[in-house]
């Protein structure tokens, strides 16, 4: 299977990227909780709980649902249901879901 990968799949996928729980490591964002305030900001939390993400979420599930059980894990996502996981991250706007330290300070 020929895959184009884009930045937010990866990110989604890997959990390396502009998630304030990676910044964080790194002493880029002042917190690893994600911006919906339930819990640090991880993958997982984009995919089965932030609410910020409530449309694309349900987008994903209203597909799975049609031919399998959510939630799911990613490897599952990713092997049986790739087309609606890649649009699903690809609708993230994972930029501007981050809580970056004021004036770009690193």
């Amino acid at each position: 299977m020929k895959l184009n990968l884009t930045h937010n799949f990866t990110v989604t996928v890997t959990g390396h990227g502009n998630l304030n729980t990676y910044l964080h490591r790194f002493k880029t964002s002042d917190t690893p909780s994600c911006p919906c305030g339930h819990q640090d900001q991880t993958t997982d939390c984009l995919l089965f709980e932030c609410e910020l993400l409530s449309k694309e979420r349900n987008d994903l599930t209203t597909t799975i649902l049609k031919t399998d059980v959510w939630p799911t894990s990613k490897p599952e996502l990713i092997k049986k249901h790739f087309k609606a996981f890649f649009k699903f991250a690809n609708a993230l706007l994972i930029d501007k879901l981050t809580n970056p330290k004021p004036n770009g300070d690193s």
